[in-house]
């Protein structure tokens, strides 16, 4: 089985082919357009990437992302999302880890990238998942980072 860990910055996980262009993982490479051949990978996980990627280049590299899976992989990532973020914001959240910092990333972090170029509310990521070609997204709760202020997506190479 193999299964690929995208923007794996310095976590590695072992069992899966690490892929990030700022650190030492498996395969050093821009997650926006993967070398591997089509029909490749049977899982790809992004957990806490996508809102580094420029809105207009999303599209792109997630049908790159579907080309290099196998019918029937299975794709989940993780960001923040804006609609919780917005609640908090409203609901008058001081916390800015559950607010701010996950709309523009922490300035604090010197690292390549780490700034956030995008925020997703449930809906745009749906559609843009189906848009690219995926199909049975699902939004859950978050599994890594803060789930109080993420979301998981699920979605399907048919």
């Amino acid at each position: 089985m193999t299964r690929l860990h995208l923007f794996a910055g310095e976590k590695y996980w072992p069992g899966w082919i690490n892929v990030d262009a700022h650190s030492e993982t498996d395969i050093e490479a821009d997650c926006r357009r993967l070398p591997f051949e089509s029909d490749y990978a049977d899982e790809v996980q992004a957990i806490h990437g996508l809102e580094h990627v420029p809105r207009l280049e999303v599209e792109n590299m997630l049908m790159d992302w579907h080309r290099v899976m196998k019918p029937g992989a299975r794709l989940v990532i993780e960001v923040p999302c804006l609609d919780k973020i917005a609640a908090h914001i409203v609901a008058g959240e001081r916390n800015i880890r559950l607010t701010v910092l996950g709309i523009f990333g922490d300035p604090r972090d010197q690292k390549p990238g780490m700034l956030h170029a995008w925020a997703y509310t449930k809906a745009e990521i749906s559609s843009v998942l189906e848009q690219c070609g995926f199909a049975e997204v699902k939004i859950m709760e978050a599994a890594f980072h803060v789930p109080a202020r993420d979301m998981r997506i699920e979605a399907v190479k048919p």
